[in-house]
């Protein structure tokens, strides 16, 4: 009997490993994203580089 309990959430966690592992990328994906976006953003409001300040144009913020 315990046995094919074992068989049955093996297979469930066979079943959903796939969509489980991209569900993952997609998390990493948008981590790392957030981490390159603040560090450019760092790195445009930084002072130690003479007319770099904030510079916001087309590619700025939107609402």
């Amino acid at each position: 009997m315990e046995l094919t309990g074992i068989g049955v959430v093996v297979f469930l966690v066979l079943l959903f490993a796939p969509g489980l592992t991209k569900v993952l990328h997609s998390i990493a994906f948008r981590v790392r994203a957030a981490g390159k976006a603040e560090l450019i953003r760092a790195e445009g409001e930084s002072s130690d580089r003479p007319g770099r300040g904030c510079r916001r144009g087309k590619r700025g913020r939107r609402g």
